[in-house]
């Protein structure tokens, strides 16, 4: 294989080398590098209608999906779509819904992504571990009671192991957790474990490292009924504070390496949603004695996502996670209380997904008027409508706002324009756009004028007319203190190499390394120049190291 890819062995040879986005291939290699998005919207309105053999519940679950944003967005991932599908297929068909206890399997189809994935979990039990006793009207406490032991033993075994990285299991480590081999093919397991062969042994890995971070919230859910349990387990899986002495299951003799924590973050999402589950009283039948909402639990969790936001100034993925914590956990009183203490909100050293904008989205419209300097890097068209949706609400009081590293195009300009005209907080507006790289209004419309209508044009001379006090930076490279703010993170990065193994680091780079291409002749002349070029010189050799570190290794 290696030999293939150097060009040593069948130098002729075209080839092409597949691989998930967290393992990096060594670029250097190869002359063409692709990400592969996964489906557009027309592939996903496909794959819904093949899904189902009745047209009619394909129609309803597509048109839940649509207008469901945090479904909406994974669907694109084939893999979540399938799993989406085989979670709603419960709620839309006819007969489920002609049938009195339907209501008894859920109150609502699932909107964030820890109940679509507990729509999974229950549908498999349902349908095999009972073995094909259950009717339809089956109570939900009842089919979780009976895989209840089961449910317990593999949460266990999928959280252990989750906190050592450890994603694939041998036999005997299933069996130490009382998990027997032979019911992998049998009951509900087949859904979520599956055989692999590693050389002559028989190995188990979860159907996808999600469904395993899945069930370990799902464990850790049941067996944390405390508030102080759940205050201590949310220090330990978000900061790596150990937990002191507790009598809970996952916080007994828990140990975890700090350097361990990144890969923790989807967990504590779920876990969150698995904890509104608890609340709602939707884990019957796994709970002996669940929490309620009267037990002040939100209120709680409310005031310790607020200390975060307010002692730790948390910035990048570490504030991103916690923005999808609370939009999993779903709950008003929560975000409402925690929101307020987000005056500013700094995600500018890291790319930023439709997911990603989707939890900032629900967690800021509970600002009240707070937040007061926004930074962030987004990939597409996305970025505006976040933003519209932001400027346009009466709670909107930013002042300054960084749109780094986008590429919203004409419509997604016009979009953000459009909201800027109904909004007269923002000062300054920091508009680093590939394509656009002049300074000020008049040029920025310029710069639009081959691919926007004159209608568009227009408008945006009107709004420059009617802010002429909003100061607009087209590019990164026109502010200084824009400038040293990349130049001290790519020297926290030069520092600590081991951030180089993030993805989103990575690609951040990249995106900032275009930003600055992009600006041309900026870059050789001006105010800025000597900083401008000390960055692009630095993040070239960083970026060449790393690819040479890979490549030699």
């Amino acid at each position: 294989m290696v030999a293939l890819i150097k060009g040593s062995f069948l130098p002729e040879a075209t080839v092409i080398v597949t691989t998930r986005p967290s393992t990096e291939a060594p670029k250097h290699f190869f002359q063409r590098c692709c990400v592969v998005l996964g489906f557009e919207e027309e592939q996903v309105k496909e794959y819904t209608s093949k899904f189902y053999k009745d047209s009619e519940v394909a129609e309803k679950v597509y048109d839940y999906i649509l207008n469901n944003d945090s479904l909406f967005v994974l669907s694109f991932i084939p893999l979540y779509c399938y799993i989406i599908c085989t979670a709603m297929a419960e709620f839309f068909s006819s007969e489920t819904q002609d049938v009195e206890g339907y209501k008894s399997l859920e109150l609502n189809p699932p909107r964030t992504v820890s109940e679509v994935y507990f729509c999974y979990l229950f549908t498999a039990v349902k349908h095999h571990a009972l073995r094909g006793s259950a009717e339809r009207s089956t109570p939900r406490a009842e089919v979780l009671s009976v895989a209840k032991q089961q449910l317990m033993n593999l949460g266990k075994l999928a959280y252990e192991n989750l906190l050592q990285k450890k994603i694939m299991f041998s036999r005997a480590d299933l069996e130490s957790y009382g998990v027997s081999p032979a019911e992998v093919q049998s009951t509900f397991l087949c859904h979520v474990l599956q055989p692999l062969k590693e050389e002559t042994v028989l190995m188990f890995s979860f159907f996808h490292l999600t469904v395993q971070e899945h069930l370990a919230a799902l464990y850790c859910a049941i067996n944390l009924l405390s508030q102080e349990d759940i205050i201590q387990a949310l220090d330990f899986w978000c900061f790596g504070i150990g937990p002191p002495s507790s009598t809970a299951a996952p916080l007994k003799n828990a140990q975890l390496n700090v350097d361990k924590l990144e890969s923790l973050q989807m967990f504590t999402r779920f876990f969150m949603g698995m904890l509104r589950a608890q609340l709602a009283g939707q884990l019957e039948g796994l709970v002996l004695s669940p929490l309620e909402q009267g037990d002040g639990v939100p209120a709680r969790l409310g005031v310790w996502f607020k200390d975060q936001f307010k002692d730790r100034k948390l910035e990048n993925q570490t504030a991103l996670n916690l923005l999808h914590c609370m939009m999993e956990f779903h709950m008003k009183e929560a975000t409402s209380i925690a929101a307020p203490e987000i005056t500013r909100l700094n995600l500018f050293k890291m790319k930023l997904s439709v997911v990603d904008c989707a939890a900032m989205h629900y967690v800021l419209q509970f600002s009240q008027h707070k937040l007061q300097d926004l930074r962030y890097n987004c990939l597409d068209r996305q970025a505006a409508v976040l933003e519209s949706a932001i400027l346009r609400s009466n709670e909107c009081q930013v002042k300054k706002l960084f749109m780094c590293g986008n590429n919203l195009g004409p419509e997604g300009v016009l979009e953000l324009w459009n909201a800027l005209e109904h909004n007269s907080t923002v000062e300054e507006l920091y508009l680093d756009i590939t394509g656009i790289t002049e300074r000020g209004t008049e040029n920025i419309v310029h710069c639009l004028s081959k691919n926007t209508s004159l209608k568009t044009l227009t408008r945006l001379k009107e709004l420059g007319k009617n802010r002429p006090g909003l100061r607009i930076i087209a590019n990164f490279v026109d502010d200084l203190g824009l400038l040293q703010a990349y130049l001290d993170w790519v020297e926290e990065i030069r520092v600590d190499r081991d951030q180089m193994d993030s993805v989103k680091n990575a690609d951040a780079l990249q995106s900032v390394l275009k930003g600055l291409q992009v600006a041309g002749e900026q870059v050789k002349k001006g105010d800025n120049a000597g900083k401008a070029k000390e960055l692009q010189t630095k993040i070239v050799e960083m970026l060449k190291s790393s690819a040479d570190l890979k490549g030699h290794t």
